[in-house]
């Protein structure tokens, strides 16, 4: 008996284009002379879109005689009764997913002692807030459960598999698995930010290029993806902003080829402090001197709201927004400024994970220029965070990422990481280098005011960002705004 496998795109919600790729793909199972075609459950639909109207009577009557069926239906009525399972992976791209998937379906295989199929579909899907990958990756298991065919991740792709005797032959060159993490969530998110711009219909992004590390994975994340000449590069200097970083963008522009412009924004942001120093309140007397906070917040909205969105608006582009998953957790970002866009490319990483995302880049050859992955991690909004003097953000990413991972993605309270603390086992807990630890939380009472600091942020004025943060592309299964849902509650 002989199967077509149709690991096919599919567009969200655009049930008339899945209908044609399912014709086209018809076609061509029909001259591969096959037994049965396997559609990608939610083909017409997405998931997200899945109680969408569906015309079957069309696609029956397109199919003829050539049975056919979407994972997920029951096969009482079709040729692969007692020859095969066929089921579906999870709906949404997750890391690490797959290999636990692995697991059960080997077991099922052996368990029905008959091969598996398990097909999913491509594309990117969305619900409103986050964006998702339909990651493809479909694979054949035989009777014993071992993997004998695989279909590539983030592409699409078709097979004829014919099962004989309980055996397994498949007529298609198996895809190379990834070998890192890493690699798998680089093509991940230059496979969602390609196909959203495309349905966004968005040929063109300016990104605010600081020097730093946010900005550098992103431009180049978004220059595979659509091309570095549509990735318009903008250093905007004050007086804060060393050579060192300075340098490094217009380094990163020259690597990547793309479009590269200074703005310097210092007699802007003088400007509006001046205006306002000459303006006052009828009944109050609030002084409207911009200093100390409101000046930093006030460089990050110029920045964005104005610069860019200007920049983009002219270019005939959208603007992206570089924050991290550490960054949106305590909310160290500006509303309005560093924290709106378009989508947000790596909003589901720690910053942890952007530096390891930036190694993986550069693993042939320097595209993102060194100094970015050397220096201190800065904003670069005031002398306090000099970055030729070694200063820089106030969290301790090796430390803040694992324990801000443990509230958010085991979902233990702020108690339960005291008590570890008070015990002595947080940093074996959490896998943090004790020394490091040591070294910047000296005493018990330091590390517990630090922890306290930082999880009423995330709980409060954090939660205020994040819900309006811009769409985030999803990869941890705990994207804020997507799996990891919150509303604004009294804490």
């Amino acid at each position: 008996m002989k199967l077509y496998v149709v690991q096919m795109k599919i567009l969200p919600g655009n049930v008339p284009a899945n209908m044609q790729t399912m014709k086209a793909a018809f076609d061509r199972a029909k001259a591969a002379d096959v037994d049965c075609v396997v559609f990608p459950r939610n083909a017409l639909t997405g998931p997200c879109n899945k109680a969408l109207p569906v015309d079957w009577a069309e696609i029956r009557k397109y199919a003829g005689n050539m049975p056919f069926f979407l994972c997920g239906d029951v096969l009482d009525d079709t040729p692969l009764l007692n020859v095969a399972h066929v089921t579906h992976g999870s709906d949404f791209y997750v890391v690490g997913r797959r290999e636990a998937e692995n697991k059960e379906l080997a077991h099922l295989a052996k368990d029905c002692a008959m091969p598996v199929v398990c097909l999913n579909g491509v594309g990117t899907d969305n619900t409103g807030k986050n964006i998702y990958a339909l990651s493809g990756g479909s694979r054949v298991f035989d009777c014993d459960g071992k993997v004998v065919f695989e279909m590539p991740l983030f592409s699409e792709a078709e097979a004829v598999v014919e099962f004989v005797d309980g055996n397994v032959q498949v007529y298609a060159e198996s895809a190379k698995p990834y070998t890192s993490e890493i690699a798998e969530i680089h093509d991940a998110l230059v496979f969602m930010i390609r196909e959203n711009l495309k349905m966004f219909h968005i040929s063109r992004m300016v990104i605010g290029a600081s020097g730093g590390i946010d900005s550098a994975v992103s431009a180049v994340l978004y220059s595979e993806a659509i091309g570095p000449e549509n990735v318009f590069l903008v250093n905007m200097p004050t007086r804060f902003n060393s050579d060192t970083t300075k340098n490094a963008a217009r380094d990163l522009a020259e690597n990547l080829g793309t479009p590269y412009m200074v703005a310097p924004i210092s007699d802007i942001i003088e400007s509006v402090c001046h205006t306002l120093e000459r303006c006052s309140f009828v009944r109050n007397d609030t002084v409207m001197k911009v200093a100390g906070i409101n000046h930093e917040n006030l460089q990050a909205r110029t920045r964005s709201a104005s610069i860019l969105s200007t920049v983009a608006s002219v270019v005939g582009g959208g603007v992206t927004c570089n924050g991290n998953k550490s960054e949106a957790m305590v909310g160290y970002c500006t509303l309005y400024g560093d924290s709106c866009g378009v989508m947000c490319a790596i909003g589901d990483l720690w910053k942890t994970q952007v530096y390891e995302l930036a190694r993986y880049i550069n693993r042939d050859k320097e595209i993102i220029p060194k100094a970015s992955i050397d220096i201190p991690a800065s904003a670069e909004l005031s002398e306090a965070m000099n970055v030729d003097e070694g200063k820089g953000d106030p969290i301790l990413y090796p430390y803040h990422d694992k324990l801000f991972a443990m509230w958010v993605e085991k979902g233990v309270s702020l108690s339960f990481t005291e008590k570890l603390l008070l015990e002595g086992t947080l940093c074996e807990s959490l896998g943090v280098d004790a020394v490091y630890f040591k070294s910047k939380l000296p005493t018990v009472e330091a590390a517990l005011e630090d922890m306290r600091h930082w999880y009423r942020r995330f709980k409060g004025l954090a939660l205020a960002k994040r819900i309006q943060f811009p769409p985030i592309l999803s990869v941890s299964g705990h994207a804020f705004g997507g799996e990891y849902r919150e509303s604004q509650v009294s804490v």
